[in-house]
C-alpha cells in the first residue's frame, strides 16, 4: 500500500511539473524584447568625461578645427521698425567688441553699425556705433592715421615723397615735420600695408595661372 501511495506522488507531482512548464512557455508570459532593452537601458549611467579626449568639444578644439559659427540675424530683422532710416555709410566696417555677435561683419545688411557724430578740428572724422553692445569707434580705427591730429592730406603728401625716393632727414627740411614723426607715419603706414597684403593677396587659390 505504501509503494502504491508513493508511485501515486511521484507521478503526481511529474504532471504537476510539467504544467508548470508548459504554462511559462507560452507567450504571454516570456519577457519581451522591449521590455528586455528598457531594462539594459536603465542600468546604463551617464559617464562623465575624465580627460579632454573624452569630451566632443574637447577634441576639436585641440585639434584646430572649431565649431561652426551660428549664423547671425541681421540687424535689420532685430531692431524695430521705428526711427530714423540709416543716413551714413556704413559698408566695410565693423564692429570692434569681439564679445559682440556682429562683431567683424562688414555688411552693412547684417551689422549693426550706425553713424554717431563726428569729431576732430583739422578734419571732421565720423565715429560708428554698434546698435547691439553700444560700442562707439572712430572711422580711422586699424589704419595709419589713428588718432593722428595731423590732416590726413599733409600725410599723405609726405609718404608720397619717401616713396619716391625722398630722405627723412630731407623730408624734414621741405614739410617741416620732425623726422621721428615722419618715421612713425613711415612704419604705420608699413605695417598696414604688411597687414593689407596677408589678408587680401596670401593664401590665394588661382585655378588658372
Amino acid at each position: 500500500m505504501a509503494f502504491q501511495m508513493f508511485v501515486f506522488l511521484l507521478v503526481f507531482f511529474l504532471f504537476l511539473g510539467l504544467m508548470c512548464l508548459g504554462y511559462l512557455s507560452l507567450p504571454d508570459h516570456q519577457p519581451s524584447h522591449s521590455q528586455a532593452g528598457r531594462r539594459r537601458t536603465m542600468v546604463h549611467r551617464l559617464l562623465k568625461p575624465r580627460t579632454p579626449l573624452d569630451c566632443p568639444i574637447c577634441r576639436l578644439s585641440s585639434s584646430g578645427v572649431r565649431p561652426a559659427p551660428a549664423p547671425v540675424r541681421p540687424w535689420c530683422e532685430v531692431k524695430s521698425r521705428r526711427g530714423a532710416p540709416k543716413r551714413i555709410h556704413t559698408a566695410g566696417f565693423a564692429c570692434p567688441n569681439q564679445q559682440c555677435a556682429y562683431f567683424g561683419i562688414t555688411d552693412a545688411h547684417i551689422h549693426a553699425l550706425v553713424g554717431d557724430g563726428k569729431h576732430g578740428h583739422a578734419e571732421q572724422i565720423q565715429t560708428f556705433r554698434c546698435q547691439a553692445c553700444r560700442t562707439t569707434f572712430s572711422a580711422r580705427r586699424h589704419t595709419p592715421l589713428y588718432r593722428l591730429k595731423t590732416p590726413s592730406h599733409h600725410v599723405a603728401m609726405v609718404l608720397t615723397a619717401l616713396a619716391e625716393g625722398l630722405d627723412p632727414s630731407a623730408a624734414e627740411r621741405v614739410f617741416g615735420y620732425r623726422q621721428a614723426t615722419i618715421i612713425t607715419w613711415l612704419s604705420r603706414a608699413g605695417q598696414h600695408a604688411q597687414s593689407f597684403h596677408e589678408h587680401f593677396f596670401c593664401h590665394l587659390q588661382l585655378p588658372y595661372v
